[in-house]
This record gives C-alpha cells, structure tokens and sequence, in this order.
C-alpha cells in the first residue's frame, strides 16, 4: 500500500477543515485531484483550477501507481488469500483500505497479487498512470472497454478515504 507520508509531493497539513493530505505548499486538499478526475477531468484541469504545476500533481498519480504495482506488504499464503508481511508494520499513514471498494479485487496468483478491476485482469495501478499522463476517464474507458462506473467508483473510494482520513488499518 502507498504510504502517502513517503509522497514527495504531499504533506499533512493540520488547517481550518482538520488533518488532511496537502500538495506540498499549499492548501490545495490531495482529494481534490480524485474529484477533479472522477467527473472526467485531466490533470491539467485540476493543475489550472487550483493554480498548480501539473507535474506536481501528476507525480502524486504517479507515486501511488508505483506503490499500488511495487506493494510489497503482500505474500500470497495459499490459494486465494493474501496478508501483510508481519515483519512489516503499517504507519498508519497508508492509503486508503482497498479492500472496502467493491469494484476491485486482489487475487493470489490473478495477475500476481496485484489490485484489479473485479472480473478482470486490468491492474490498478493502468489507471493511475494514465490519469497521471493526462488521459481522461472517459479515453481510459474507451481503450480498455472498463465500465465508466466502475473507474468513478475507485476514484470517489479514494476521495472519501482521503476527506474522511479512513487510512489503511491492517486487519487484526
């Protein structure tokens, strides 16, 4: 799982609406780069209406799509299951529990462990670095024949996590 205090491009920041993710020098909240996104804008879009770089928001797309394709807190542990490495142990400031969103799914062995879209092969982490490219939902639909639903759904998933500071919790 991405941890968002690893993200060069992001910090906490404890202001008027609470503790929340930052883009580093600024009041610009991270889940406002997912709602700009879930209602079919680019990065740049978001980058102009909140008078940003847009190689900084973008390389914060970027970094959680490394860390969804590098996420190394797994290890299948016989067919069908996966957990946390023990050895490993979550900050707490992980990103959101994907396992609460249900459009994906990670599988042992299904593409190697790797969060999918539900009922098929496609990694997660596609979609990040096509957002991060400049791509819209709408284009990412288009060339991968994914329900524009289901790409929204992960996009408001990550959004409430972040507005609601629901970080990943390993289970108990």
């Amino acid at each position: 799982m991405a941890n968002w205090g690893h993200c060069p491009e992001v910090e906490r920041n404890a202001g008027k609406a609470g503790d929340m993710w930052v883009f580093k020098g600024t009041d610009v909240p991270l889940y406002h780069l997912y709602e700009t996104l879930a209602s079919d804008g680019t990065v740049d879009d978001f980058a102009r209406r909140h008078g940003m770089d847009v190689e900084q928001a973008a390389a914060a797309l970027r970094y959680e799509a490394d860390e969804l394709r590098n996420d190394l807190l797994i290890r299948p542990d016989g067919p069908g299951e996966i957990s946390p490495i023990s050895v490993i142990t979550p900050t707490g400031e992980e990103v959101l529990n994907w396992h609460d969103c249900p459009v994906v799914e990670r599988i042992a062995g299904k593409v190697s462990g790797a969060w999918v879209f539900k009922h098929s092969r496609l990694a997660l982490y596609t979609l990040y670095y096509h957002l991060a490219g400049g791509s819209t939902i709408d284009q990412f639909d288009e060339w991968y024949s994914m329900d524009t639903a289901k790409l929204v759904e992960v996009l408001e998933h990550e959004v409430k996590a972040l507005r609601t500071h629901h970080l990943y919790a390993p289970a108990c």
